[in-house]
C-alpha cells in the first residue's frame, strides 16, 4: 500500500468514526494549517471587487464575447480608479486582434523597473475588454504574464475572482495561479470544476488531492486507480500523504512537476529545490530562489535563471549575492573570470571583489565592469550602490558611475562622483539636465539652464551633435522645463533628425500617436509604446523615439512614469 493510499485508509476511517470530524475545517481536525504565501516584493495586492453571483461566480454582467466564441468575463483585476487603475474604458475602442496580440508581448518579464512598473499597472488594471475576433481570453493572458513575471499573488487574486465556463486554456491557467499563490480555499472550490471531468493527469491529480483533502477517500481512491493506470507519479503520492499525515519525506526528484506539485511541497513544510524548479518557470524559481533552506548557490541558480524577469526585487537579489562562498583566488581573477559567467554569477563575483578591493582605481574598474551592459544598468546600478556610495571623486571617477548612482536615487553622491574639473562638454551639460531632471533643485535649475545655453552654442545640427544633445533637449521640452528661447527651438530641431538605434517597425509609432489621440484606446497606446522600448529598456532606441514615447505618455497623463522614462533613458545614453 502506497503512502497516499494509507492516507486515504486513516481518512476513510475518520469518516467512519465520525463524520462531521472528516468533514470539519482543517484548524480544527489538526490537519496542516492554510500555506502563507511568500514574502512578496512589493505590498499585498488589493481585494478584488466583483459583481456578486452563486458558487462564486461573478455575475454575468461587462462580458466580452469575441466572434471566435472566447469569452473574457466582466471586468476583473487588483487596481482601480482608488488605488492606481488606468481607468476601466482603458481599451474599449482598441482593436482586439491587435490587443490581445499586444498584451502577449507586454515586457512585465523585463529587469527594466520602468517598463515593468508601468506593464505591471496595465495589466492588473480592472478593465472591460474590447469586442471582436479572440484566440485567448485576455484575463488568460493577462494571469500568464503575471506569473511570468513572477507576480504570483496579484495572479492568483485575479484568478479567485472569476469563472469561465468551457475555456480549458483560461481554466489550466487559473488553476496554476491559485496553486502557485497558494489559495487555499480557491484551489478545490468551484473555480477549478474543471478538474470533476478533464481526462488529463494534471486534473486528475487535483481532483484526487481535492477529494482526499475533503474527506471523501472512497472518491479519491477511484480516481488513484485511474492515475496509476496513466502511470505513476511517486512524487505526488508521497506529497499527498505528506499533507495528510503531517509527515515530511521530501521526494527525490519529480520527473514532470507541475504547479500541483509546488503547492503540496509548500503546503508539507517542504522547499522548492533548484533541481524542481529548473524544470519549470519564474513562479517555481522564484520561491526556490526565496527559500532559505536552500543551498545559497542553488538560490544563485535559481535566480540566475529569472533575473531578466525582474520577479526577485535588488534587494532580494543583493542578499542572495551576500551569501555566496567565493574562493579568493577567484575573488583575485574577479574581472577575468566574470567575463566568462552568466550575469547574475557575475555580478556576484565582481560585487564581492568590489566590496574588498582597497584600492580607488582597481574598485572603479570592477564596478564598470559589473555595469558595462548598458540594458542592464537600471538593475546593477541598485546592486552595486552601497560599494558605489564607497568611491571618492577624483580622477579614478567615471561618469557612467555618477549616473548609475542616479539610477540607484543617490542623487548628492552622484553629483559629487562626477569627475571634478571636466571641462564643459556634452557629457556635463547632459548629467547637469539629467539630474535636474531626477531630482530638481534651485541650484540644479541653474546649472540646468546652463547648459541648455551650452548646447544653444555647440549643439546645432551642423555641428554634428550626440544623442545625447538630442535627449537632454528633447526630453525637457516635452517635460516643459523652462529653457532659453535659442535651446528650445533647437530641441524642435534636433527632435525632427533622424537617430541611429534600434528603430521599431516604420507604422509602430503613427499607431502609438493615433490610439493615444482617441478616447478608449489609452490602454492599446500603452501596450504599443511598451512594444516600442521593449524588454531590454531604452538603451538601443534612437533618441527621437525616445521622446515620442515619453511625449505619449505625458499626453496620457502619466507624468511620473514620463519623467522616469526620460531620466533612465538619458541616463543610459552617452555623449559620442
Amino acid at each position: 500500500m502506497t503512502a497516499f493510499r494509507a492516507s486515504l485508509a486513516l481518512t476513510a476511517l475518520l469518516a467512519v468514526a465520525g463524520p462531521a470530524l472528516a468533514q470539519a475545517p482543517p484548524e480544527a481536525t489538526g490537519a496542516p494549517t492554510p500555506l502563507s504565501a511568500p514574502a512578496a516584493e512589493e505590498p499585498p495586492p488589493a481585494p478584488v471587487e466583483f459583481t456578486p453571483g452563486i458558487l462564486g461566480k461573478p455575475a454575468q454582467s461587462g462580458i466580452a464575447r469575441g466572434d471566435l466564441g472566447i469569452v473574457d468575463g466582466p471586468p476583473a483585476g487588483t487596481l482601480n480608479d482608488s488605488n492606481g487603475g488606468l481607468g476601466q474604458s482603458l481599451w474599449v475602442n482598441a482593436p482586439r486582434a491587435e490587443v490581445e496580440e499586444l498584451l502577449g508581448r507586454v515586457p512585465l518579464v523585463t529587469a527594466d523597473p520602468v517598463l515593468r512598473a508601468l506593464a505591471r499597472r496595465l495589466v492588473l488594471t480592472t478593465s472591460d475588454a474590447p469586442v471582436g475576433p479572440a484566440k485567448r481570453a485576455l484575463l488568460t493572458i493577462r494571469i500568464e504574464k503575471l506569473l511570468q513575471g513572477g507576480l504570483i499573488d496579484e495572479a492568483g487574486a485575479i484568478a479567485a475572482s472569476i469563472h469561465l465556463d468551457n475555456d480549458p486554456d483560461f481554466a489550466r491557467v487559473q488553476a496554476d495561479a491559485l496553486l502557485y499563490a497558494g489559495r487555499e480555499n480557491d484551489v478545490c472550490s468551484e473555480l477549478t470544476a474543471t478538474r470533476l471531468t478533464a481526462p488529463e493527469t494534471f486534473w486528475l491529480q487535483l481532483r484526487a488531492w481535492c477529494f482526499a483533502a475533503g474527506g471523501d477517500a472512497a472518491a479519491a481512491e477511484l480516481t488513484q486507480a485511474v492515475l496509476d493506470s496513466q502511470g505513476p507519479d511517486a512524487a505526488f503520492d508521497l506529497l499527498s500523504a505528506d499533507v495528510l499525515t503531517g509527515a515530511k519525506k521530501a521526494p527525490a526528484g519529480i520527473e514532470k512537476p507541475t504547479a500541483l506539485h509546488i503547492y503540496l511541497l509548500r503546503k508539507a513544510g517542504l522547499p522548492v529545490t533548484n533541481p524542481i524548479a529548473a524544470k519549470l518557470g519564474t513562479a517555481a524559481n522564484l520561491l526556490a530562489a526565496r527559500d532559505s533552506r536552500n543551498a545559497p548557490a542553488d538560490r544563485l541558480s535559481a535566480a540566475a535563471r529569472i533575473s531578466a524577469t525582474g520577479a526577485l526585487s535588488p534587494a532580494e537579489l543583493l542578499a542572495i549575492l551576500n551569501v555566496q562562498a567565493i574562493p579568493a583566488d577567484q575573488i583575485a581573477q574577479a574581472q577575468a573570470l566574470a567575463a566568462k559567467l552568466p550575469f547574475l554569477p557575475a555580478q556576484s563575483l565582481l560585487h564581492r571583489a568590489a566590496a574588498l578591493e582597497s584600492r580607488p582605481a582597481e574598485k572603479a574598474n570592477l564596478l564598470l565592469a559589473a555595469m558595462a551592459a548598458p540594458d542592464r544598468l537600471p538593475l546593477t546600478a541598485v546592486l552595486h550602490a552601497n560599494v558605489l556610495l564607497s568611491l571618492k571623486p577624483d580622477a579614478t571617477s567615471h561618469p557612467l558611475l555618477a549616473r548609475a548612482l542616479i539610477l540607484a536615487g543617490k542623487y548628492d553622491a552622484a553629483a559629487a562622483l562626477y569627475p571634478p574639473g571636466t571641462p564643459e562638454d556634452t557629457d556635463l551639460a547632459a548629467f547637469r539636465v539629467l539630474i535636474d531632471l531626477a531630482a530638481p533643485s534651485p541650484a540644479r535649475d541653474a546649472a540646468a539652464q546652463a547648459a541648455y545655453a551650452w548646447f544653444a552654442k555647440n549643439a546645432a545640427p551642423q555641428k554634428q551633435p550626440s544623442p545625447a544633445a538630442a535627449l537632454a533637449l528633447g526630453l525637457s521640452d516635452v517635460l516643459r522645463r523652462p529653457m532659453p528661447p535659442d535651446a528650445h527651438a533647437l530641441a524642435g530641431t534636433l527632435q525632427g533628425m533622424r537617430w541611429d538605434g534600434t528603430r521599431p517597425p516604420p507604422d509602430a509609432v503613427r499607431k502609438m500617436v493615433e490610439a493615444a489621440s482617441q478616447p478608449g484606446r489609452n490602454g492599446e497606446a500603452i501596450l504599443r509604446l511598451l512594444d516600442i522600448v521593449g524588454a531590454e529598456g531604452p538603451s538601443d532606441l534612437p533618441a527621437d523615439i525616445v521622446i515620442e514615447c515619453v511625449r505619449v505618455l505625458s499626453q496620457l497623463g502619466l507624468a511620473g512614469e514620463a519623467r522616469v522614462l526620460a531620466v533612465e533613458a538619458l541616463a543610459l545614453t552617452r555623449a559620442q
